[in-house]
């Protein structure tokens, strides 16, 4: 049995590890596992504690066997998009045989029901919703919960959210996946608070940006707070890019800035109001309210300082992830490899260069699918280098797929 994984890793904690046996113990010692995780910036549009290649190589230390990326155009954008981009990558590798994943809520009969909603056809409900104010999430989980009598509570967890849009992607892909939905154990998704030795990735996270680091130690697997152990409240902040992103901002007129992924709605004129403030976090605060949320803001933010076109998400949207690239790997891993090359409708990408060199990324000569995706994970990368204490730019080209003996 090949099970796959979408996650990120963020950083890798306890409840990981015991999603990792619980697969294990249900599929057996000859089964396998591949994840797929993001790279340079994760699904809410901010930078990952740890590099791609460091939390893809703890993955593989502790029990799964193959790590592929995830490309960026489908990382830093909702729900949706994320998780069709790594059904649609797991489905072409044509290997994988089961798709497992956490959420609260593991009653496959509710989330199968959810997902055969197609909430295009509540569009009057929709809008009258977005006209008092909702989100739009928001706006979806209480039509869903008036549909379907399930809590909004429930509706809100972003696992079930997540989980409801891979069964989603497994139908529209009429993939011969099949969902394996594992209870998740310890704090919700966001919960900031410790249980026992469990603890969200965004409570963990935000222990470290306190210096909690002695707090953290156990919800964490030793070879994980190695890794964290010497960074400290000021990792991997964003703060580095604002300059950046102001003057693009200030650059560009209402109609470039509608081009770009993520910017909709008339967004595009307060996007440039707020690009007077002071820093980032201010700049976020100005644009998020009842009906923009953080993480909205922060994906926009990232699609801005990538410059990632509406254009080239919806070609993506269309034709999912169009390679398989490799970041760490065992024995077993190296095997699945094999079989990923002689079963997969993608290729898989072991290193960077055969598919677009360094001249053809600075003079933006990008003919393919695969080099035009490719482009915005090593900027992605390159985004994320810039904000180290001392960045390595462009280690795309450099770095090696990890090789766990």
């Amino acid at each position: 049995m090949i099970t796959g994984i979408i996650a990120e890793y963020n950083p890798f904690h306890n409840g990981h590890l015991y999603q990792l046996r619980k697969i294990q113990e249900a599929t057996g010692k000859e089964s396998a596992i591949i994840a797929c995780i993001s790279g340079g910036l994760t699904q809410r549009g901010e930078l990952p504690i740890l590099n791609k290649w460091q939390r893809a190589t703890l993955a593989v230390q502790h029990g799964v066997n193959l790590v592929l990326e995830l490309p960026t155009v489908f990382c830093c954008r909702s729900a949706q998009h994320f998780a069709f981009g790594g059904v649609s990558l797991f489905h072409q590798l044509g290997i994988v045989e089961q798709l497992a994943f956490g959420t609260e809520y593991p009653d496959l009969d509710i989330l199968n029901a959810l997902s055969d909603i197609d909430i295009s056809e509540y569009q009057p409900q929709l809008k009258s919703l977005l006209q008092q104010g909702f989100s739009y999430a928001s706006a979806v989980c209480h039509v869903l919960s008036t549909i379907t009598g399930i809590e909004e509570a429930i509706l809100k967890e972003p696992n079930t959210i997540l989980g409801v849009e891979y069964l989603k992607a497994i139908s529209a892909l009429n993939s011969s996946i099949t969902p394996l939905p594992l209870m998740r154990v310890g704090a919700h998704h966001h919960d900031q608070s410790l249980q026992g030795t469990f603890a969200s990735g965004s409570g963990i996270r935000n222990m470290l940006r306190d210096n909690a680091h002695a707090a953290i130690k156990n919800t964490v697997p030793p070879k994980t707070m190695a890794l964290l152990h010497d960074l400290n409240s000021t990792y991997n902040t964003p703060e580095k890019l604002y300059s950046a992103l102001q003057l693009f901002i200030l650059n560009s007129t209402p109609e470039k800035l509608q081009e770009i992924c993520s910017v909709n709605e008339g967004l595009e004129h307060k996007i440039i109001e707020a690009a007077t403030a002071q820093d980032m976090n201010g700049f976020i605060n100005c644009l998020v309210g009842k009906r923009y949320q953080r993480s909205r803001i922060n994906r926009m933010a990232a699609c801005i300082l990538l410059n990632l076109k509406k254009t080239t998400a919806e070609n993506a949207d269309k034709n999912g992830a169009p390679y398989a690239r490799v970041l760490a790997f065992d024995s077993k891993g190296k095997n699945l490899m094999k079989a990923i090359k002689e079963n997969a409708s993608i290729p898989l990408v072991t290193k960077v260069t055969k598919y677009i060199n360094h001249r053809d990324y600075m003079n933006k000569k990008l003919l393919t699918p695969i080099q035009q995706l490719l482009y915005y994970d090593l900027a992605a990368n390159n985004l994320y280098e810039l904000c180290q204490h001392t960045p390595v730019l462009h280690r795309d080209f450099i770095t090696s797929p990890v090789n766990i003996q």
